[in-house]
């Protein structure tokens, strides 16, 4: 499948898509019976393969850059930041922003990343430091903030706390149960999730366990948070990592679950007493960085970053450029 300039404008696109995330909704949209009615309905045809989907192939490079879109800026890529963006998005045109902000659905960072150099979006958004060949790109990065990982449970789990230590038993299987008791079901992110890496801080051990389990195919993995959310709800005592801040935009109905008693929070990793949390930024061709600079400066307002810290993310002092 060749790349064109036509090809990469439309980033509705199956090159860059995994798969098509949903809208959050503010807090105050919805009680609380209509966001469970909502939520499990989601559930319908999650399937019981040992794996999730697969991911999808690499782009090629492309042939040439698209042209901007004069009347909108176009932001995709991992799903660690589109509920922040849509809600943001919203604000923006609450305020009577310029230009129109587009929230495309979720295209992982190297999806945002290619997006960007091609020319298809204005604003690429990563979770994960940039690979060698990416920094060869000459793409700007802007800081935004930090998202803070967490281990997420079904909602009927019967305990709160887990011990750091017992979790790479767990999912080498060698443990079926929680130290409580409670039985324990893990489920996996596929292995470029950055999900992974903040929460490896926190468990040592944790990566060899989970990459052994990898090997033996011992847990079902899936590849995006809403996959993760879905499957996490529909298998009593599972549970896996995930994005705090996704949990929260979306009001989910499941358990956040405490490490060795630190509950995952923006606070605590404000104060250094939960270390799990991931990096966020924007790339940006550096001849569309103008174009963006009101937006960006938008984000950097002191109101607007009171509301990315109640959205559960922990805003960067400054957005800096590189």
């Amino acid at each position: 499948m060749e790349w064109s300039s036509q090809s990469t404008r439309r980033i509705t696109s199956s090159r860059y898509h995994r798969l098509a995330g949903h809208r959050p909704q503010p807090a105050a949209r919805y009680d609380e019976t209509v966001r469970l009615v909502a939520f499990f309905a989601l559930l319908v045809g999650v399937g019981s393969a040992c794996t999730g989907d697969p991911p999808p192939p690499p782009p090629r490079p492309a042939t040439s850059i698209g042209a901007p879109d004069p009347h909108a800026l176009h932001i995709s890529g991992t799903g660690a930041m589109t509920p922040l963006m849509t809600l943001l998005a919203e604000e923006w045109t609450r305020r009577g922003g310029i230009p129109h902000v587009l929230i495309e659905e979720s295209i992982g960072s190297g999806g945002g990343i290619r997006a960007t150099y091609d020319g298809a979006i204005d604003l690429g958004m990563v979770s994960r430091p940039l690979s060698s060949e990416e920094q060869k790109l000459g793409l700007l990065t802007i800081a935004v903030g930090l998202d803070v990982v967490a281990l997420v449970a079904h909602p009927g789990l019967s305990t709160d706390d887990v011990r750091a230590g017992e979790l790479p038993a767990l999912y080498r299987g060698e443990q079926t149960r929680f130290a409580s008791g409670a039985p324990a079901v893990p489920l996996l992110r596929d292995r470029a999730e950055s999900a992974n890496t903040a929460l490896d801080r926190i468990v040592p051990g944790l990566q060899a366990a989970r990459e052994q389990a990898y090997r033996q195919r011992r847990h079902r993995v899936l590849y995006s948070d809403r996959a993760m959310a879905e499957a996490i709800a529909a298998t009593p005592g599972s549970f896996g990592v995930f994005s705090l801040s996704w949990l929260l935009a979306y009001r989910l109905p499941l358990k956040i679950l405490r490490i060795d008693g630190q509950r995952p929070s923006p606070e605590a990793v404000q104060q250094g007493r939960y270390a799990g949390s991931r990096e966020l930024f924007f790339v940006v061709r550096p001849e569309r960085l103008e174009r963006t600079t009101p937006l960006l400066a938008f984000l950097r307002k002191p109101d607007v970053q009171e509301l990315i810290r109640s959205y559960g993310y922990v805003p960067a002092p400054e957005g800096k450029t590189r």
